[in-house]
């Protein structure tokens, strides 16, 4: 092609230099292509001519043309036939897509993957931690490396992702000091029956399973009815979260107050709890959190308690804190539903925990809530 000719194309179509990743590319309807290395094209001719393939509806010939959006839509499709498997749970997919929000709004999502550089983490970084604490800030950044890993180990990029040195989880003493300036997480009990005095049915039950068997947000947005025995007065079933088999015994007060959920329930659901439009807790919001979350704030607020610092999640906490007081941390353990380390081989090997145990654990957490007697409880 003649010297002239490609004068005259590049005056027509002129590229640019993107100055962070040392690449040509041209801006087009809002969307932003990336060519190549100006080093390895000093006249950008290759780069030209890979635009004018574009522009006539063609595929042009380039090594790295796997976008950033390529790469979150893979991972999340990846995901997604994990959620379908039931390998993860809907608000787990959630915080996936959530993450990948995050990226795809901090950097050029038709920027080229394997283009990315250090400068394009950090601003990511310093963009999450205007917005999140240390402890989310953590979580986010361990999704987006999972993000990048799966596009490198998947063959979207032909090398990891340089991240820096500076694309890391806040270190521990900052994670310490942050759950020091934040206080205790937990409720008192005066506070717990302030709580209790809520009008709403649904939230009675859910704060009474909260602090008498440690269920969280999640579990109470996803418990259904047929795992509650309320001739029994026992709950169990396989935690969604983590998979592990879940037994807990029920207090005469939360039996009565589950016993009237299910006789005010809309139907329509297997859920336990729906809210007053028909629908159950299940949905999540923007940033990948169930409905309890916001919900539990007005609770939170009508009952005369600051919305900040505390969520549905510390009576889990309270919970904790307080059925280790029966002294049998297995029997606590079981009743949360934790995951035993893979190399406890006890855990392997025991095959249940013994229902006394199991009561005189939610017992305890009876005698601090309500110090007094109450029909049904075990003589120690």
């Amino acid at each position: 092609m003649a010297k002239s000719t490609v004068a005259r194309r590049k005056r027509k179509v002129p590229l640019s230099v993107h100055k962070a990743s040392g690449l040509w590319c041209k801006v087009h309807k809002g969307k932003r292509y990336y060519f190549e290395k100006v080093a390895d094209d000093p006249q950008g001719t290759k780069s030209l001519d890979q635009w004018l393939e574009i522009r006539a509806g063609r595929t042009p010939k380039s090594s790295g043309d796997v976008l950033v959006k390529d790469i979150c839509n893979e991972w999340l499709a990846h995901k997604q036939a994990k959620l379908d498997a039931g390998e993860i749970a809907q608000d787990t997919w959630d915080e996936y897509h959530h993450t990948c929000e995050l990226v795809t709004g901090s950097i050029d999502k038709h920027s080229e993957a394997a283009t990315l550089l250090p400068s394009d983490f950090a601003k990511l970084r310093a963009t999450m931690a205007k917005r999140y604490g240390p402890t989310v800030l953590g979580k986010h950044i361990g999704q987006v490396r999972s993000l990048f890993k799966y596009g490198y180990e998947a063959g979207l990029i032909d090398r990891p992702a340089k991240f820096g040195p500076g694309f890391k989880k806040p270190p521990a003493k900052v994670m310490r000091k942050t759950r020091l300036d934040r206080g205790d997480q937990d409720f008192t009990a005066a506070e717990v029956r302030q709580l209790l005095k809520t009008r709403n049915h649904n939230w009675r039950a859910m704060i009474l399973l909260g602090v008498q068997g440690g269920f969280g947000n999640r579990d109470v947005a996803e418990l259904s009815i047929e795992v509650v025995d309320l001739k029994t007065g026992w709950i169990e079933y396989a935690r969604a979260k983590t998979a592990t088999q879940r037994r807990v015994p029920l207090w005469p007060e939360t039996v009565e107050a589950i016993r009237e959920v299910i006789e005010r329930h809309p139907g329509g659901t297997d859920r336990l709890f729906v809210g007053r439009r028909g629908r159950d807790f299940t949905d999540s919001n923007a940033h990948g959190n169930n409905r309890i979350s916001a919900a539990f704030r007005r609770v939170l607020t009508s009952q005369g308690f600051p919305e900040a610092g505390r969520g549905f999640y510390c009576l889990r906490r309270s919970f904790q804190t307080q059925a280790e007081e029966c002294g049998d941390i297995i029997a606590v353990k079981h009743i949360m539903g934790h995951i035993p380390p893979e190399n406890d081989m006890s855990s392997r090997y025991r095959q249940r925990v013994n229902d006394a145990r199991l009561r005189r654990a939610v017992d305890a957490v009876h005698r601090w809530l309500w110090p007094r007697p109450f029909v049904g409880e075990m003589t120690q």
